[in-house]
């Protein structure tokens, strides 16, 4: 394989340092701490506007953070991502996903260093798609968009029936669906899922999942409380053993909010930095 590459004019090295002195983007197809570490390493060395690409094994934004000490000097560096969703070279891998602009409105790249990376993906015969910074690992990595795609679906049933069946307003029924989001969110990250069943009582949560049953076409309701009603008993002895852990529930995007309000300034930055690289990296 290798042979293939240098024949077309490209020089092969095991030199991390040598090799972030050329080229434009750089992609880094390594594990988690590797990457972080490689990026360090690197980043004062890379050509000016080069921008850090990383895959699947990380999100763009840790590696951000990880080397924003650095970036005092080297502000024309840009951050991205090629996120290949699948191993390359099988034929489901058709796409790339590059991030784009932040939800909060950062940009972690110029516009131009952004075309550059679409270019590249298009030159392979890849399709391009380009989303919020913060959305590439929720929609790039399998288990995460698995688990989104079922949640989505499971929404907008449940808006439907809220909405048009029982009559609720729009914002009662995103208010119900932001709290049981992030409250199973909070216990699953303080207490892992078998935390999780042990802190819901699950006979009250299907008698009262059922009550909304109101429609013949509430498929996915259907099928969750047959699957809630039969969960493996293997499960259920895990969850004896399970601990649940203090966990305070609130609003991430509130307390957003009351940091920039009470703290303020590079204290508040910092905090929601790292709060992002938590979020983003394994615990």
């Amino acid at each position: 394989m290798w042979e293939k590459v240098e024949e077309s004019g490209v020089k092969v090295t095991n030199n991390d340092i040598e090799a972030a002195k050329h080229g434009e983007l750089h992609i880094l197809y390594t594990p988690t701490q590797s990457t972080l570490e490689i990026a360090k390493k690197i980043i004062d060395h890379l050509p000016k506007d080069a921008v850090l690409l990383t895959t699947c094994t990380i999100c763009p934004v840790v590696v951000y953070s990880h080397v924003l000490s650095k970036l005092r000097d080297r502000k024309d560096i840009g951050f991205s991502s090629m996120h290949p969703t699948i191993v390359p070279g099988t034929p489901q891998h058709d796409h790339y996903i590059i991030g784009g602009r932040a939800l909060d409105g950062k940009m972690y790249l110029t516009e131009e260093q952004l075309n550059k990376c679409i270019q590249l993906a298009e030159s392979v015969n890849k399709k391009p798609y380009i989303v919020p910074m913060g959305m590439i690992c929720p929609l790039g990595n399998m288990g995460s968009a698995a688990v989104m795609a079922m949640t989505l679906a499971a929404i907008l049933e449940y808006h439907h029936v809220g909405t048009k069946v029982i009559g609720y307003p729009e914002e009662t029924v995103e208010r119900e669906i932001i709290m049981a989001l992030q409250v199973m969110a909070a216990i699953i990250r303080t207490s892992g899922i078998y935390g999780l069943l042990k802190a819901i009582n699950m006979e009250l949560l299907i008698k009262n999942a059922s009550i909304v049953h109101l429609t013949e076409d509430q498929e996915i309701l259907e099928t969750t409380l047959k699957k809630l009603k039969n969960i493996d008993p293997e499960i259920w002895e895990k969850v004896k053993k399970a601990k649940v852990y203090p966990t305070k529930l609130v609003d991430s995007q509130a307390i957003v909010e009351e940091l920039k309000t009470l703290i303020g300034g590079r204290a508040a930055e910092g905090a929601i930095e790292r709060s992002r690289k938590k979020l983003f990296m394994k615990w």
